[in-house]
């Protein structure tokens, strides 16, 4: 079984960044959940959203990082798998987390994440007062589910992606 390092967090708080990085780093391969959806779905989000609704892309996620995490298991090389912001929302997917020793969330402030997320490629980002209120409901989903927390706040992707190597070599030495 090869280690996979399961990146989880809100919108805007860098995890495709900072995973491309890690994975460099540690010469592992990288799967951004969010971009194999959009693959496999052959449309952006904001299109599913529109076109499907937000029920129907959930379903899709959850069994699309399911998935993930099977393939990683199975894996002979390590990955870092970034997950969307809201695949924590399924019950599927936390209980199956529970299981992973590097689940490791990302934590940005919102005012930062609702500038980098307001792009208009996110259909749960159109709107401050929505974008915050979702923050705020998800906050104590990412803690349930992560076995370790990076605080991004003004950190630039480097010096986030060695946080989290370091993290995997401590698991690798067992803390």
């Amino acid at each position: 079984m090869a280690p996979a390092v399961i990146i989880i967090g809100f919108m805007g708080t860098g995890k495709t960044a900072a995973g491309e990085q890690l994975a460099r780093r540690l010469g592992w391969r990288f799967v951004d959940a969010d971009r194999k959806l959009e693959a496999a779905m052959g449309m952006s989000i904001a299109e599913a959203f529109a076109s499907r609704g937000e029920e129907y892309f959930r379903e899709l996620e959850e069994r699309l990082v399911l998935e993930l995490l099977d393939e990683a298991q199975e894996a002979v090389d390590g990955s870092v798998i970034s997950l969307g912001g809201g695949a924590v929302t399924g019950k599927k997917v936390r209980e199956r987390l529970e299981d992973e020793p590097l689940v490791i969330m990302l934590d940005e402030d919102v005012e930062t994440a609702f500038a980098r997320a307001s792009d208009g490629s996110r259909p749960l980002a159109a709107e401050a007062a929505g974008f915050r209120r979702l923050y705020d409901e998800r906050t104590y989903l990412y803690r349930q589910a992560a076995k370790h927390s990076i605080d991004t706040r003004g950190k630039d992707v480097e010096a986030v992606a060695e946080e989290m190597a370091a993290i995997v070599v401590q698991e690798a030495q067992g803390k």
